[in-house]
């Protein structure tokens, strides 16, 4: 688990810090104040940046990741992955995206934006003689200035004492190598949106027939006393098309047949992505969006309390965000509850000091004070 959070130019993250974290986590703030960020943060840290998760989350935000210049015309000059950094800019000086926590500047990732270079090795064979060959290589700008021919530009990622090199213009996906500092970590992360159901269907796949598969099934009477079982048929509607459409059918005491699960509303579908990712999250991280989404007021204490004792049990840190005073309230109270996991939530935006320049910062409420903040009804959010 991290203990701490340190994000340095980041999107709106330009130095943010929360310097408590507990096991299960909420982030509050308004709209835009970059509790978002920070969730994205967290999937690169645990996917140690990895080329196919920063494509995957630029293209959810129509960003550029990769030149080709059959698509780009010159009026846009700017570089594949350029808007992960504060200010929308590769920085000029020595300043990388820095994820980890507070304290731990040896094993933090470190982004950093980079130039593809050509460099002179010398190499000997076995009887001594001496030759020169060339190599691409990867550095930052401060060590430019010793070099003159560059090739390409790209990013340097590093981690402990492992590093890789994103080349721009290695545009291709047959050329690409999505190689990764380290093993990446298990991260589940959960959009607002809903989840395609083919990847929930995968998801119960990996459970089925084990105790795991018994806890979704009791998460899932939350939402309706009547459940009784779950399982994943083929959509024959769809068979026209090469890939198979998987859909969620349930069975309800007192009926007959099987009922669709997307017929139950969306707080049903909600839980099934909460519990099914808590599960694929084993051992590492799970990351909410709005956790409050599809979930009535009066379900989601049982919700946290699953939360709560499921990422205890499965060795989970959960970080969700939140716009809703209930969600906050339903928090507080079972994180009071249970005393023995500990339970945090930090409020991001901007500063109100004048020398901190409207820098988005944090503030951290643990268990004792979130029980007197809802005590007197402090607005949080």
């Amino acid at each position: 688990m991290l203990n701490s959070l340190n994000i340095k130019n980041f999107r709106s993250l330009e130095d943010f810090q929360v310097t408590k974290l507990g096991r299960v986590n909420l982030i509050v703030g308004k709209n835009n104040s970059g509790k978002s960020s920070v969730l994205e943060a967290l999937r690169i840290y645990a996917g140690n940046a990895n080329q196919e998760l920063l494509e995957k989350i630029a293209q959810s935000h129509d960003e550029k990741h990769f030149l080709d210049k059959n698509l780009y015309d010159g009026l846009d000059t700017s570089l594949p992955y350029e808007d992960l950094f504060t200010h929308r800019a590769f920085p000029e000086g020595e300043s990388p995206i820095v994820i980890g926590e507070i304290d731990g500047t040896d094993t933090a990732l470190k982004i950093h934006h980079a130039f593809i270079v050509e460099k002179d090795y010398f190499v000997s064979d076995e009887q001594g003689n001496k030759e020169t060959i060339k190599r691409s290589t990867s550095i930052t700008n401060i060590e430019l200035k010793k070099i003159c021919k560059v090739l390409s530009e790209g990013l340097l990622v590093k981690k402990n004492t492992d590093t890789t090199t994103i080349d721009f213009n290695v545009v291709s996906a047959d050329f690409r190598r999505y190689v990764t500092v380290g093993n990446p970590m298990p991260c589940s992360f959960i959009p607002t949106q809903l989840i395609a159901m083919n990847e929930l269907a995968n998801d119960w796949d990996s459970i089925a027939l084990t105790e795991a598969e018994e806890t979704v099934k009791e998460a899932m009477k939350i939402i309706l006393p009547e459940f009784v079982n779950l399982t994943f048929v083929n959509d024959f509607s769809y068979s026209e098309s090469k890939a198979v459409r998987r859909v969620a059918k349930v069975k309800i005491k007192g009926i007959s047949r099987p009922v669709p699960l997307n017929s139950l509303g969306d707080g049903m579908l909600r839980i099934l992505q909460l519990v099914l990712k808590l599960f694929s999250a084993k051992n590492g991280f799970l990351l909410i969006d709005e956790l409050e989404n599809g979930l009535h007021y009066s379900v989601q204490e049982k919700v946290w309390r699953l939360l709560f004792e499921l990422s205890d049990k499965l060795d989970i840190q959960v970080f969700a965000t939140t716009h809703s005073w209930d969600c906050i309230e339903s928090f507080a109270k079972v994180a009071m509850d249970k005393k023995d996991i500990d339970g945090v939530l930090f409020r991001v935006g901007k500063s109100v000091r004048t020398s901190d320049k409207g820098r988005v910062i944090s503030t951290v409420f643990d268990q004792e004070q979130l029980y007197s903040i809802t005590q007197s009804d402090v607005e949080v959010r």
